[in-house]
């Protein structure tokens, strides 16, 4: 049975390669913004580490191996002012768990300028992500499980609105040696996104312009495959040190590879770090991590190339 579970997930690690060997653009991209400081510190190779709630951002197969009540909620500081907010609550519901989760991202008001008002008309508007997504997750032994999310997507500027659904699927093997696991997600797959209304163009005929009523295209969402293996590395009464591999394949890019390691000492304090691989801005991170009973609070710093870094904040409450 072990051996048949690794064949399908190699087979359809090759076989997402091929199929997504493309690179594009995409948009709806705040739903690849990191979710929780644990992941921003661990260079976003969180996939087969998460556990509770912040699962249900990362792999929801992950959620079936759990049988406490967990509540989450996360900010982070993201680039140009963005602030980007999430919050998770998941569940045991018969040999199901079940999460509900929400992601925004959000600016600060921010002035209407035109040709005419270059210093502002007076009026603000804003811009606003939305992503709310249901997860259902169970574990078909003690080392085996598939979990799928839905979520609603919405992106909005001013009172133009795009909206539709997406779908992650992931799936978990711990593979029985010590506490070493594979896992697979497919992340963002759904129909593509397209802004309601219309807007003026100019177009210029020789001498002559005029005015031409357009829609707004149509455009994809950041599908994205993700592979990888995780476990601890050495361990001893009081101390351990975990590390991860996790490649991704995105739509609208080429490989990236995330590398992350942990030091736990009496899973109380934890200090973290992380390298991305192949990011035009990320590189390295580092994060810490301290639990009080059924509290675990992270903070986290991702350094960015061109930008100031990215602090990240979060909190879960795991309730037996």
């Amino acid at each position: 049975m072990k051996k048949k579970i690794i064949i399908v997930f190699l087979l359809s690690f090759l076989s997402a390669q091929s199929d997504f060997n493309k690179v594009g653009t995409a948009g709806a991209l705040f739903l690849t913004i990191p979710t929780g400081a644990g992941s921003q510190g661990l260079g976003r190779a969180y996939s087969g580490v998460a556990t509770g709630a912040v699962a249900a951002f990362w792999n929801p197969a992950a959620l079936g191996f759990e049988r406490e009540i967990s509540l989450f909620t996360g900010y982070t500081q993201w680039l140009l002012g963005l602030h980007h907010q999430a919050s998770a609550v998941s569940f045991r519901f018969r040999r199901f768990t079940v999460g509900f989760s929400q992601k925004l991202l959000t600016t600060a008001p921010m002035a209407i300028t035109t040709t005419r008002e270059p210093r502002g008309t007076g009026e603000t508007f804003r811009y606003l992500d939305l992503a709310l997504g249901v997860s259902v997750a169970k574990a078909f032994s003690d080392r085996f499980a598939l979990g799928s999310t839905i979520c609603y997507v919405q992106e909005s500027v001013s009172n133009i609105q795009a909206g539709g659904f997406s779908v992650d699927i992931g799936s978990y093997y711990k593979l029985g040696y010590k506490d070493l696991r594979m896992f697979m997600v497919l992340k963002n797959f759904g129909p593509d996104l397209k802004f309601g209304g219309t807007f003026l163009d100019t177009r210029v005929k020789g001498n002559i312009k005029e005015e031409v009523e357009l829609e707004y295209g149509a455009f994809s969402l950041p599908l994205t495959f993700m592979f990888g293996m995780a476990g601890t590395v050495w361990q001893n009464e009081h101390y351990s040190f975990i590390g991860a591999v996790e490649a991704a394949h995105p739509s609208d890019y080429s490989q990236r590879l995330n590398l992350r390691g942990e030091f736990d000492w009496n899973s109380v304090v934890k200090i973290r770090s992380g390298y991305k691989l192949n990011y035009e801005q990320e590189s390295w991170s580092v994060g810490f991590g301290y639990t009080m009973g059924k509290i675990v609070l992270d903070m986290a710093y991702s350094a960015m190339k061109d930008f100031p870094g990215v602090t990240s904040y979060s909190v879960q409450y795991n309730i037996k």
